[in-house]
């Protein structure tokens, strides 16, 4: 039985909730120094119900309100019902997703969930795993084409083995980096391969580099594509580098940690075109399907390669032996301990159906051509890269300006912008031109929001400008 001081906290706090889900103001950061001031961040000695609640207060005040339609800085954005209710099931019933035994449910349910998310990316067998991240992915893909290609390293180790090569487009995620490193690759074996104009990998140019490590006597082993590039939401030709891959038997994945979600949409699935050829997916449903952090899916044409990678010699412990063939997915997965992240998906799959799924993804790219089209008709305003997908790029280029100066304006705007609480958008670089860098990924995003914005943006512009000329 719960405890009355708990119980009422409790009640307390999803009102407070609500209260927070009802303000979209976007505030800016406090100072390292003003937090420390406000919120007593020290642990040691105990506190009652009352101080928790005052915790949970200025926890939510000081955060960045990344539920709010004035939040176009991030690849994720809004706030789901669905995913808080899935959420609340997670936390209370407290599973692991190791073995049937602790999990019944949500086992069932995640196995329901990789067969769907394999089905619509064209595998007939397909599988995988859920993991904590994008980045998490692409290591376990990068893993599995390694055991892949030489399975005695998983018993022998590096040692004594032949150089190995990677292929990524000079315009992959950073998690490609990372993931060659902590495997033991290398990052000097690490090969980035050119991109057109559009911010798309050449074919050509994989197919000149692939030839060249063999020339040198690398085995190359790993080509990763991207499906919605993290600044401008670029698809790599998916078809034409499956091709590639065949024609020298290397392990084909596809980062579609951002843009997996279009194959909900039947406009827009295309974009994914040929994806069923490759050996490994990525998927985040943590961004264009709303679902709270984290909600991430790897997905393998042939997943019985997760249980040859992830040996559980030794743990019979925890995996016993049993007559029944109950599915332990610990069995396919890094983690032993494992939160249940697929129901929040699943709930919110089982509200929105496929097809109003994919409604809303294509209200995202809506939303982002409507953007997109504000901008052309500015004087101020100029896109600096096509729109693919649902990043919209962009300088603030007023007359008279010098044009070194603009990337610094740009940013000076944004950064107003975020101190007057009208908008949070995040910046970046393409080409060496610094550029506003807005995502339409909030469900609640309507067009009065995109007008506001742009608005807001126009004004604080002419505002600055005397300092700049």
């Amino acid at each position: 039985m719960l405890p009355e001081d708990q119980e009422k906290l409790l009640n307390d706090i999803h009102s407070r909730v609500i209260k927070y889900l009802s303000d979209i103001d976007i505030k800016p950061n406090k100072t390292e120094k003003e937090i420390r001031s406000e919120i007593d961040l020290s642990i040691g000695k105990s506190s009652d119900l009352n101080q928790i609640k005052v915790l949970f207060d200025k926890y939510l005040e000081y955060s960045t309100k990344t539920n709010s339609p004035k939040f176009f800085n991030q690849l994720f954005s809004g706030f789901s019902t669905t995913g808080y209710i899935g959420e609340i099931l997670s936390t209370i019933t407290n599973n692991s997703m190791y073995t049937y035994e602790m999990s019944p449910v949500a086992t069932l349910i995640e196995i329901e969930l990789l067969n769907k998310m394999s089905g619509l990316i064209g595998y007939e067998n397909g599988g995988g795993t859920f993991v904590p991240g994008g980045s998490s992915g692409n290591f376990l893909a990068m893993l599995a084409a390694r055991h892949y290609r030489m399975p005695a390293v998983m018993n022998s180790g590096l040692f004594g083995v032949s150089p190995m090569t990677i292929f990524v487009s000079k315009d992959c995620h950073y998690s490609m980096i990372k993931s060659a490193n902590q495997l033991g690759i290398g990052t000097d074996n690490i090969i980035k391969v050119d991109v057109d104009k559009a911010g798309k990998m050449v074919p050509d140019a994989l197919d000149r580099a692939i030839q060249f490590s063999l020339n040198i006597g690398s085995t190359p082993f790993f080509v990763g594509a991207t499906a919605g590039t993290t600044v401008r939401g670029c698809f790599d030709p998916i078809q034409e580098i499956a091709q590639i891959c065949k024609k020298y038997n290397v392990w084909f994945h596809i980062d579609a940690s951002w843009g997996g979600s279009v194959l909900l949409s039947k406009k827009h699935r295309n974009l994914m075109k040929g994806c069923y050829q490759s050996d490994s997916v990525t998927w985040c449903t943590h961004k264009a399907m709303a679902q709270p952090l984290m909600c991430t899916a790897i997905l393998f044409k042939n997943p019985s390669i997760l249980e040859s990678l992830n040996d559980v010699a030794g743990t019979e412990y925890l995996f016993h032996n049993k007559d029944t063939k109950e599915p332990d997915l610990g069995k396919q997965s890094l983690q032993c301990g494992r939160r249940v992240d697929v129901l929040k998906l699943w709930l919110a799959w089982k509200y929105y159906g496929d097809s109003e799924y994919g409604k809303k993804i294509d209200h995202l790219f809506s939303m982002a051509k409507y953007a997109e089209s504000i901008i052309t008709k500015s004087k101020i305003l100029n896109l600096i890269s096509d729109v693919n997908y649902l990043n919209i790029c962009f300088q603030i280029k007023p007359g008279g300006m010098n044009i070194n100066q603009v990337g610094i304006f740009t940013v000076a705007v944004r950064d107003e912008l975020f101190k007057n609480g009208d908008a949070m958008v995040n910046y970046a670089e393409i080409d060496g031109r610094i550029c506003m860098r807005l995502v339409t990924v909030n469900f609640d995003l309507n067009t009065k929001h995109i007008d506001q914005l742009f608005s807001d943006i126009e004004s604080n512009a002419y505002k600055l400008l005397t300092n700049y000329i």
